[in-house]
């Protein structure tokens, strides 16, 4: 009689078993299955996303003499945007990557400031040079201004402006660089001008 019982329990045990693995692998089965069904929807998004990443960069450089103690600060404006400097350091196109104060608290050689867009939008760019602070104020320092561009269609920059300019006032903002990219990612013909605008005067 204890055996049959014994018998019995193990069968119960192996039901049991058996149950509770079919019961798992159709669980685990149903799952792969719904992730299966959802790889080409998230894949798809993936993709989508990775069009809609902004592609190529402006970059606008200001260079001027390494043993110059002065500080100047490089402004800039791409289309639909605020300006873009020292005390707004990044907008919807623009993001200034470095502000130089001259030799106060640099331990880098360079005088040297630089942003760069996130992707390249047609419409006007503007490069204003603002000379914030200059100990010896009546020498006249002279400044580099440069454009690049760095198009989807190549893997490195060419620099499409440049322009050499003095300032010799401190508190002046002068306009150096105005110019226009078409949908090409190229320089609209007749657009390249200094025509003075304030980014300054427009925070």
């Amino acid at each position: 009689m204890h055996d049959s019982f014994n018998e019995l329990k193990a069968i119960d045990e192996d039901q049991s078993n058996t149950v509770f693995r079919d019961v798992t692998l159709l669980a685990l089965s149903g799952f792969v299955a719904i992730v299966l069904l959802l790889l080409p929807w998230l894949n798809l998004k993936t993709k989508q996303e990775i069009i809609k990443e902004p592609v190529g960069s402006v970059i606008i450089e200001l260079f001027w003499p390494n043993d110059i103690d002065a500080d100047l600060d490089l402004w800039v404006r791409g289309p639909n945007d605020g300006p873009v400097g020292y005390s707004k350091p990044s907008g919807i196109v623009f993001n200034l990557l470095r502000d130089d104060r001259g030799l106060a608290g640099d331990y880098t050689p360079l005088n040297y400031e630089i942003s760069f867009t996130r992707g390249i939008t047609p419409g006007e760019y503007q490069a204003n040079v603002h000379l914030f602070k200059h100990d010896t104020s009546k020498s006249k320092i002279q400044a580099t201004v440069s454009a690049s561009l760095v198009t989807p269609d190549r893997n490195y920059r060419k620099q499409i402006l440049e322009k050499t300019f003095y300032l010799n006032k401190e508190g002046k903002e002068k306009t150096i660089l105005r110019f226009k990219l078409d949908n090409n990612f190229k320089l609209v013909s007749g657009s390249v001008n200094s025509l003075r605008k304030s980014l300054i005067g427009g925070l």
